[in-house]
């Protein structure tokens, strides 16, 4: 994992340079390495697909118009959530309605379908300041303290809203989750 990690980052780095040199395949290359993660980012804090296609085709417009003036120092990926973050921020405040897209597809049984889709609306229905944090730590495997940088809060502070955002979701799940598991074992909803 270490040496995928170091990978990532010396792939990263490569981009990063062409594109600051102009190169039109760098910013593919770039996409190809953070596209589907901002994706799912996006529509997890967004809840609606197209909302979170927008997010994600302006975060990387924006990583190209500044790419003058980016650096491959390692907080490229921390920026880049940033900026979804940001993007989120606004589309939420210009509809406050969080829904499921209508054409929305989960493989697997009709329970756990259902189950997929009660995670979904009860981490749409938590206040941002948990909801973010949730998302960043629990559903994209960010480090607290990347999720921190991104989020422009300290660490302990990130934690905090952590812990209450995972004991909101839990209470809002209480009986979805108990009626599950009755039902026989489920999966953990990703």
């Amino acid at each position: 994992m270490p040496n995928d990690t170091l990978q990532d980052s010396l792939a990263e780095k490569r981009w990063l340079q062409a594109l600051a040199k102009g190169d039109p395949q760098a910013l593919g290359g770039i996409y190809e390495m953070y596209g589907e993660r901002i994706f799912r980012y996006a529509y997890r804090m967004l809840g609606n697909r197209t909302d979170a296609e927008d997010a994600t085709a302006e975060t990387f417009l924006r990583v190209l118009r500044r790419s003058g003036e980016l650096r491959a120092d390692g907080a490229f990926r921390t920026w880049l959530f940033r900026i979804t973050r940001n993007l989120c921020i606004d589309k939420l405040r210009q509809h406050k309605l969080l829904e499921l897209p209508p054409d929305a597809q989960y493989s697997g049984s009709e329970d756990r379908a259902t189950l997929r889709i009660t995670v979904h609306q009860a981490l749409a229905d938590l206040p941002v300041e948990y909801r973010e944090p949730l998302v960043l730590c629990d559903l994209e495997d960010m480090a607290a303290r990347e999720a921190a940088e991104v989020l422009k809060i300290s660490v302990p502070a990130l934690k905090s809203r952590l812990y209450r955002g995972r004991r909101a979701l839990r209470d809002k799940l209480g009986g979805t989750m108990e009626r599950s598991y009755e039902s026989g074992p489920v999966s953990k909803a990703r």
